[in-house]
């Protein structure tokens, strides 16, 4: 089984941002009480003072789990910063605009001939349930439809970013007045999925179409994985999806962790002790961001 729909939720928080309008919810199969994963990041050499704590994250959460364990905590606790992938998303009007500017294009063609024949049945079937008209899709990039489609189905499944673990960090640093930074921008998120070639949109809107009648036991099967702290089980799964394309993946994926593993290397060359929380495929494989600053000399010890 394929699982895109689930795994763009953990390399794009930008995923649900456009709506958070959500359906009744469904009863899930998901541990309720975990350990995701959590790394302490130190400098080797007198020009690396700084400290980083590095979380992977899952963009949308059901009710009633506990991922908040005493060592991440104490990793609160401890940090000055929080670092996040991207700041803005509470205005969801500006969001959607700049969706929307980089998503709607002349000349598209309609989003059935974009796909298989043999697609156009799972197509019709997700916008009937969702709230996004053909006509929109339509006028879409193919990585934009992808995402519209994708978002529809975590909706129907009654989840939604605004419970998201960056959202509760957010709150918790804003509460102790703690300044809280990015490391992506919004048009520049969106920009590595509108600057994929078309054929990689095209296998990314048919991965999320096939997938579709398993986003639930997708969901399921992922959130574990994060919740437990498995990254084995989640590389496995992103590799099944659209990682496994090595373009996608270079896009997607090892660009963007190069770009934050540069940012990250920056920041401890300063004093203070950062939280870094990221979707947690960006912090599992060998092109993890944390492993791309032990190779830069960094000290990485995995604490939970």
């Amino acid at each position: 089984m394929r699982i895109t729909t689930i795994i763009l939720s953990l390399i794009a928080s930008l995923l649900l941002g456009a709506c958070n309008n959500t359906s009744d919810h469904v009863t899930l199969n998901t541990v309720k009480t975990g350990t995701p994963a959590l790394w302490k990041v130190s400098g080797t050499v007198p020009g690396q003072p700084g400290v980083a704590y590095m979380f992977g994250t899952i963009h949308i959460l059901p009710d009633d789990v506990q991922w908040q364990t005493p060592a991440l905590e104490a990793a609160i606790a401890d940090s000055d910063r929080l670092v996040i992938e991207v700041l803005g998303m509470e205005d969801t009007q500006n969001a959607a605009r700049i969706f929307s500017r980089l998503a709607i294009s002349p000349g598209q063609a309609k989003l059935d001939e974009r796909i298989k024949p043999d697609l156009h049945d799972d197509l019709d079937r997700i916008i009937d349930s969702s709230n996004i008209s053909e006509r929109a899709l339509n006028r879409m990039e193919t990585w934009a439809a992808a995402l519209s489609l994708a978002s529809a189905q975590t909706r129907s499944l009654g989840l939604d970013s605004s419970g998201g673990v960056e959202k509760k960090l957010t709150a918790r640093f804003e509460k102790a007045g703690k300044p809280i930074e990015a490391l992506e921008t919004i048009e520049l998120q969106l920009g590595y999925f509108d600057r994929l070639p078309e054929e990689q949109q095209r296998q990314m809107l048919t991965s999320v179409l096939e997938d579709s009648d398993d986003a639930q036991q997708a969901f399921e099967l992922l959130f574990n994985a994060w919740m437990t702290g498995d990254l084995e089980h989640i590389v496995t799964l992103s590799d099944t999806g659209i990682l496994k394309d090595p373009k996608t993946r270079e896009y997607l994926l090892v660009a963007r962790n190069l770009d934050w593993a540069e940012q990250l290397d920056k920041r401890l060359q300063r004093p203070g002790t950062s939280l870094v929380a990221v979707g947690a495929a960006h912090l599992a494989g060998p092109d993890a961001v944390q492993a791309m600053l032990a190779k830069r000399g960094y000290k990485i010890e995995k604490i939970q």
